[in-house]
């Protein structure tokens, strides 16, 4: 599908479900978007809607969880005058504005067992009543759905109706989190820093091999959203035209990997776990240079480059002996949420 507007990764994974979207996005299938918060699910929906022929139609996107219990069917399905206290007028619904366009309903784990079924009978006959009135009104719109539940665990234990389920799960597309980008740190720092520093109306020169390093090796339980955020945060507190380095760096993100992950599970984990950080530590001490780096942990050269592979670590090399941030592939994508 090419790298579309707005949308940063090098990741083949990412790449490989930037393809899928491209071949679904012009048919009426109902997609199931699932991540993390801050992956990107909004951001690929409203994809899905450019690269389809409903371009010059609505795309409405609704946050279930969001939604009051008690207006949730009058949010969906519109209203009559008189229909309860305070409908004032008529009101079309979610459903009916959405027509001919492109419905992206966020987080509809969160729908009420209630709202569930009557979503279900919207897909299946193609019709809604509003609040109040007997009239049956068609509605055509494209599905895209998103949660970062696992609605098929939801659905054995009962909370998710299974016939939305499959009803929905046409086309399942799971986005993976920002520490399983290998390599999209380094390329989302690039494209967002330059942008935020022009929004803040302070130029910065960029971040430190340092500030790099443990960027890379945070595991981002926030996603690109909480990149994004962190990026932020240091523009804001650097003085104009210098590098970022460590003390701009959030406490959390200053003490590094060890302190932001979970406790390793078994002794293969905190071996790899003690490695990890070793090989983090003499880099950070030589400056990043891995000819260096590798002579001061009895490593040849390929060596510490297939344990920084194995360590979702591998960075750019800019000469024989050094690495710097480097310059993103103009192939590359960047996804920002």
């Amino acid at each position: 599908m090419g790298c579309p507007r707005g949308i940063i990764t090098g990741d083949p994974r990412f790449l490989r479900l930037l393809d899928t979207i491209g071949r679904v996005a012009p048919t009426p299938v109902p997609v199931l978007l699932q991540g993390e918060s801050g992956t990107g699910k909004e951001l690929l929906a409203r994809l899905l809607h450019e690269r389809s022929g409903r371009v010059a139609r609505p795309f409405l996107a609704l946050n279930c969880a969001a939604l009051c219990e008690t207006l949730a069917e009058s949010e969906l399905f519109g209203h009559v005058s008189g229909a309860f206290t305070g409908a004032l007028r008529d009101r079309k619904g979610i459903f009916e504005e959405a027509a001919g366009g492109t419905l992206f309903l966020d987080e509809i784990g969160d729908l009420s067992p209630a709202i569930q079924g009557k979503l279900l009978r919207v897909l299946q006959e193609g019709i809604i009543y509003r609040v109040g009135d007997a009239t049956p009104r068609p509605v055509r719109f494209r599905l895209v759905a998103a949660t970062h539940k696992d609605l098929g665990e939801e659905t054995r234990r009962g909370s998710f109706r299974e016939d939305l389920f499959y009803r929905i799960h046409v086309v399942p597309i799971v986005l993976p989190p920002l520490r399983e980008r290998q390599g999209d740190v380094r390329l989302l720092v690039r494209a967002l820093l330059p942008r935020l520093a022009e929004s803040f109306g302070k130029p910065v020169a960029g971040v430190s091999d340092e500030v790099a390093l443990l960027l890379e090796s945070y595991p981002w339980p926030g996603n690109v959203r909480e990149l994004e955020n962190e990026l932020k945060r240091m523009v804001a507190l650097a003085e104009p035209g210098i590098v970022l380095d460590r003390r701009h760096l959030s406490e959390r993100i200053r003490n590094g990997y060890r302190e932001s992950s979970p406790e390793p599970a078994t002794l293969q984990e905190k071996l790899d776990r003690l490695e990890r950080s070793e090989i983090l530590e003499v880099l950070d001490r030589t400056g990043g240079n891995k000819t260096r780096a590798a002579r001061e942990l009895g490593l040849s050269r390929q060596g510490l480059k297939n344990k920084l592979a194995r360590y979702g670590i591998e960075r750019e090399t800019a000469n024989d002996g050094e690495d710097t941030i480097g310059t993103a592939p103009e192939e590359k994508c960047v996804l920002s949420d």
